[in-house]
């Protein structure tokens, strides 16, 4: 018991120490929780302490930056982070520098820093780079900052940079550069840091760098072509031009390092890296100039040049499209184990027949796969199978290589030749078959990164089960010859999940190979379409599938471009189709629904193609010629980069399905915008675009044929017809000036039709519009349309405010007492009465007069800046305003909303130009006009620099008093916030009398400029659900009883600028039961939205007889408005009957009671639809 008791007291001894060493323990451990946190803590404090200095003397560095910028302009600026602080350099030039000559002279270098290291001495180590080539030279000596000295090696000089006021940075600037210098390199120096940190160079490597001068490319590049692509462009000629030795090793270790250097998220750099690596693919520039590479080295630097292409597609949403096309071009190269395998397999194939010795065809294969294997042996490795399989086929064998553009020529100049052609040995023949197709997969693994089934192979093993199952249910359709439309659901279905795995947790190799699987995917689908084998019936169903699946897939190689939006939209609407298909089957509104849908899909594929044009064709150009290719092949770059693009296959499938759509729909070829039925004979004119053929001379009754058309196009006189391959609203400004104009406007939408009229280009041609139905007959054929009809069936087609307010005058009501009597007969301005009588003067005769801008009528003179409705007369303002003033006089129903409006007055601009502050201007002014008033007809070079002088204009006074008073009546509450935007739109509403088909349109009339006044009508915008526009006479059929109207999501600048796609037309029939009748379904991919406040040209020859005025001039919102992609299969208008009925009568009611208004003129009338109230905007008579 004794023992048990004392085992018993030394187990609770025990437990108590045990107790208390745990208690120990947890304190000890509480406390160091404690202790590191409060050092978290404590280097978090630090940290945002060192952050907020940082960021305090970056700020200290940019203001000494931007003071010293003051009456300069910036020409280049670099900035650099380093992680104690930043450095930045600046290239400034005098604002008075206009001209190319003087802006090619060197600027002043500005350079700062925030590093300051506790005071050490920081010194710009810097030289100067001559011309687009070389390194570092030394500045003259009169060049250098003060304490400057230069390096022994002539290279460089150095400078201490000084501290600015305040010690949050330090600074130097470096003036008079010598002409010829292109930039400034500089590295920082510090010599009292730590070794490491004494020498900063660009981070990641390199020096850093400001251009210094304007350089033009030596390559002819456009103007709009970045500057980063234009240096690009002189560093890659240089190199494939003129560097003695040069290989594809070479080039794609270079595109590594511009892809990082250089490249950033500048198109048009990656546009110039694609051309590149195009024109390698095309054989135009050398795979091997003297210098031996060995396979391993090639294939590592090509598979090093895709994976880092494959990490910028990741990061680069917007740049993918091009990037992709870049990785096209490029075989996925391999470790450096795959090239050695290329010099390693061949060896054993040379084992299989000993006779292969020197000067045998496999020995000279040997020996240029040992030095310079390149995407050349792919080819030659097919031919020998063909040769192998063909028993000895040795004309199979040169057709091979000669179809693939391996002539024996070329074998012949390789830096090892093969000269010498294969010898068949027939007992080896199956061991050959099978050892070339080994063969042949191993150097498509490394030269070639499309092949569908080694991409596949290589991913397998990584893919998500789902994606693995929907690729192989495309091999399996595809192997199957399912439908197409299966096929194309397949691959779209397979490209979905591999984008998907894309975006996920997958490491930069596995990145790489899975979108070269995706190019693969979508180039074995453009084959599968291209060669037309596969089965596909052609009913409305399989159309609308394929069309579905194929702008699905477009979708996914846009990346983050809007089209990428705008196609998933189509996918969806034409989703919404099918179903109601295949619930009530085909009808007249669904056929409707198709075609617009599909003249949707035609405008995004247009942008996309301008895309390519605008990326690409200069660069093309300019590349193609330093390069020496040959003119066809430049010629023809980006149309066949096009072609061989994703868009190309939706382009094939909407002309497949074009003739069905039509059938349901009863549409036929043409689609008549502007009636003319008088029959013309004239010869044929061709363009691509309409705007190509303004100012032209051509003669009477001719024929204009454009593929596209803008929609703001002035057309020549004395033209019978016009046809255009892409669609444009009824009513838009183009349509309004042809019917004015007396010509016919025509729509022709089936790519068939189309190749055959413009195959007619240069032939005399009689042409008719009876109906629906354009007809058009060759007099006498040219030769050139002769040759083209014989080719035709081979083409592929394809606070208020702290300033003073002054209010506008006038009541913001019109009066009661404005009756009709008292209004004038026509809503216009006084220009009407005085040259509508058709007695119009000829040039001659205006060119006797002196027109001056210094006289003002009385009346204008006196006239406020601003004036309210009751203060508009003829004398002041143009019709838009004058009818307006007449709806509130007399009233229109309530339900019919009218924006408060205001207007500045005809003579407005006159009297900024009188003022004393724009003396200048008014002379530089006067001299263009009167260059304008004696220029040739089609002249229109000056119209850019008058609409500079008006932008130009300073504010009097008085007119910004006044414009506070039009922001005050319109409901601003950000009046000194918006003055700036206010005045800058007044003043491009005046300076669009300079737009150039305003010019030409005035020309056409025999009008000066001083002949035509220009008010501005100020409106709050109405951010519409619906924008409309009305004439209550059917344009098209003429009929008095018809009313034809448009419909667009959102705002109308859709509509009456003739953005891409159509609206939704309808007419009705006047009289009590309204009954809207469709005649287009909307097409347009995109809604405007916005714009606070707008400001509308209103000149007094906007309806003049004669004067196609409509749309000349511009109106422009104070902000500008944004973009919303529209999905129709969610949109109100396309998918509620109901409302669509009720919003159709409501436009359709509103048309009757402003005509009536107008005292039964036909009227021209915008509106809009807001949260369930129609506004009217504005009316005019109808033209």
């Amino acid at each position: 018991e004794e023992e048990m008791a004392r085992r018993h007291e030394e187990e609770l001894k025990k437990a108590e120490e045990e107790m208390r060493a745990m208690k120990d323990e947890e304190r000890k451990k509480v406390e160091e929780q404690r202790r590191i946190k409060k050092e978290r803590e404590e280097r978090e404090k630090l940290a945002l302490v060192e952050r907020e200095q940082k960021n305090d003397r970056k700020a200290a560095a940019i203001k000494y930056l931007d003071d010293a910028t003051k009456g300069f302009n910036t020409l280049a600026s670099a900035e650099y982070e380093f992680p104690d602080g930043h450095f930045l350099l600046r290239c400034i030039q005098p604002e008075a520098w206009k001209s190319d000559e003087e802006k090619a002279q060197p600027g002043t270098v500005l350079a700062a820093t925030t590093i300051l290291l506790g005071g050490q001495k920081i010194i710009l180590h810097w030289g100067l780079r001559q011309g687009r080539r070389g390194g570092w030279t030394a500045a003259p000596e009169g060049t250098w900052p003060p304490g400057s000295t230069k390096m022994k090696d002539g290279k460089a000089v150095q400078t201490e940079m000084q501290p600015l006021e305040g010690g949050m940075a330090k600074a130097l600037e470096i003036k008079g550069l010598p002409e010829g210098t292109s930039g400034v390199l500089a590295v920082l120096h510090l010599p009292e840091a730590e070794q490491h940190m004494q020498w900063l160079g660009k981070p990641g490597g390199g020096d850093m760098y400001v251009e210094v001068a304007e350089t033009r490319s030596s390559l002819g590049l456009a103007k709009h072509v970045s500057k980063v692509a234009q240096e690009m462009a002189g560093w890659i000629v240089e190199r494939e031009m003129e560097y003695g030795s040069w290989t594809l090793m070479h080039r794609y270790n270079y595109g590594s390092e511009l892809v990082y250097s250089t490249c950033g998220s500048d198109e048009y750099a990656w546009a110039m890296m694609y051309v590149w690596m195009r024109y390698s693919q095309l054989r135009v520039l050398d795979w091997q100039r003297s210098y031996n590479t060995q396979p391993r080295q090639l294939s590592h630097a090509q598979m090093t040049f895709v994976t880092n292409l494959a990490k910028k597609y990741r990061e680069l949403g917007s740049l993918q499209w091009e990037i992709r096309l870049a990785m096209s071009c490029v075989g996925r190269g391999g470790s450096a184990g795959n090239g050695q395998q290329i010099r390693d397999d061949i060896l054993v194939i040379l084992r299989h027949d000993r006779s292969w010795g020197h000067g045998s065809m496999m020995e000279d294969w040997h020996q240029k796969l040992h030095n310079n294997t390149n995407p050349d042996d792919v080819i030659i490795c097919e031919a020998l199978l063909v040769f192998w399989r063909g028993n000895g086929n040795i004309q199979g064998y040169r057709d091979h290589l000669n179809g693939n553009g391996v002539t024996r020529e070329r074998m012949a100049a390789y830096q090892q030749p093969v000269r010498a052609e294969p010898t068949f040995n027939g007992h080896i023949k199956d061991t050959m078959i099978w050892e070339l197709e080994k063969y042949g997969r191993l150097l498509r693994s490394v030269h070639l990164g499309t092949d569908l089934n080694e991409s596949y192979d290589r991913v397998r093993g990584y893919l998500d089960g789902d994606t693995r199952a929907k690729i192989d249910g495309y091999y399996y359709a595809r192997n199957s010859n399912h439908p197409l439309q299966d096929q194309l659901w397949a691959a779209a279905n397979s490209r979905q999940g591999l984008m998907k795995q894309l975006k996920g947790g997958v490491n930069d190799d596995q990145a790489r190979d899975l979108l070269f699987l995706d190019i693969a995917l979508d180039a074995d689908v453009r084959r599968v379409v291209e060669s037309g084998k596969a089965y596909f019936d052609g009913s409305i169903a399989s159309t609308l599938s394929a069309l579905r699946a194929t702008a699905l897939a477009l979708s996914l190689s846009e990346g983050d471009q809007e089209t990428a939006t705008q196609l998933r939209n189509i996918d969806s609407e034409l989703d919404k189709v099918s179903q109601k298909i295949a619930h009530t089957g085909e009808s007249h509104e669904v056929g409707l629904r198709c075609a617009a849908a599909m003249t949707n899909a035609k405008n995004i594929l247009t942008s996309i193609i301008d895309r390519f044009h605008r990326s690409m064709d200069s660069i093309s150009k300019g590349l193609g010629r330093a390069f020496n290719a040959e003119t066809e092949i430049v010629d023809i770059f980006v149309e066949e980069a096009i072609r061989g693009s994703p868009a190309f296959v939706l382009s094939m499938l909407l002309r497949k399905a074009e003739p069905e759509v039509r059938r349901i729909a009863h549409l036929g070829p043409y689609s008549v915008i502007s009636p003319f039925h008088e029959e013309t004979t004239g010869p044929v004119y061709t363009y691509a675009h309409l705007k190509e053929c303004q100012g032209a001379t051509v003669p009477k009754g001719s024929v204009i044929i454009a593929d596209v058309c803008g929609g703001d196009e002035d057309v020549p006189d004395r033209v019978g017809y016009v046809i255009i391959g892409s669609t444009v609203d009824v009513l838009s400004h183009v349509a309004v000036r042809a019917r004015n104009e007396h010509h016919g406007l025509i729509a022709c939408l089936d790519s068939d039709e189309m190749s055959r009229i413009k195959a007619l280009k240069g032939s005399t041609c009689k042409a008719k519009l009876e109906g629906d139905n354009f007809h058009i007959e060759v007099v006498e054929h040219s030769q050139e349309s002769s040759e083209a009809l014989k080719q035709a069936g081979k083409v592929i087609k394809r606070v208020k405010s702290k300033g003073l307010i002054t209010p506008p005058s006038g009541d913001l009501k019109a009066s009661r007492m404005l009756s009709d009597k008292n209004l004038p007969e026509k809503a216009s301005g006084s220009l009407v009465s005085r040259v509508s009588s058709g007695n119009l003067p000829d040039f001659e005769s205006i060119m006797k007069r002196t027109p001056s801008m210094s006289i003002i009528p009385e009346k204008q003179l006196v006239a406020s800046w601003a004036i309210r409705p009751a203060a508009y007369t003829t004398e002041l303002v143009g019709s838009k305003s004058l009818n307006l003033q007449r709806l509130l006089a007399l009233e229109i129903s309530d339900w019919i909303h009218i924006p408060t409006s205001v207007t500045i007055p005809n003579g407005a601009m006159k009297k900024v130009l009188n003022d004393e502050a724009n003396a200048e201007l008014k002379k530089k002014f006067k001299e263009l006009r009167t260059t304008a008033n004696r220029s040739e007809s089609g002249d229109v070079s000056f119209c850019p620099e008058l609409r500079k002088c008006i932008m130009d204009l300073s504010l009097p006074d008085g007119l910004a008093e006044a414009l506070r008073g039009v922001l005050d009546e319109l409901g601003c509450e950000d009046i000194d916030g918006s003055l700036d935007g206010t005045w800058k739109a007044v003043k491009g509403v005046w300076a669009s009398l300079w737009n150039e088909r305003a010019h030409l349109a005035r020309r056409k009339l025999g009008l000066t400029v001083e002949e035509v006044d220009m008010a501005v009508l100020c409106q709050k915008v109405v951010d519409a659900d619906y924008a409309f526009v009305i004439h209550t006479h059917n344009p098209i059929t003429g009929d008095r009883d018809e009313i034809y109207a448009e419909v667009v999501v959102g705002l109308g600048e859709t509509l009456v600028g003739n953005a891409p796609g159509q609206a939704m037309g309808f007419t009705v029939k006047k009289g009590e039961k309204l009954q809207p009748e469709i005649k287009s379904f909307p097409s347009k991919a995109f809604a405007l939205k916005g714009g606070k406040y707008i400001f509308r040209s209103d000149s007094n020859a906007e309806d003049l007889e004669g004067f196609a005025g409509a749309g000349l001039h511009d109106s422009i919102p104070i902000e500008e408005n944004h973009k919303v992609d529209i999905d129709y299969a969610n949109e109100k208008i396309v998918n509620e009957e109901t409302f669509r009925t009720t919003l159709m009568t409501g436009i359709a009611r509103i048309g009757m009671e402003v005509e009536q208004v107008m005292g039964g003129f036909p009227q021209d009338i915008e509106g809009c639809f807001k949260d369930g109230e129609f506004y009217v905007v504005q009316a005019r008579p109808q033209v």
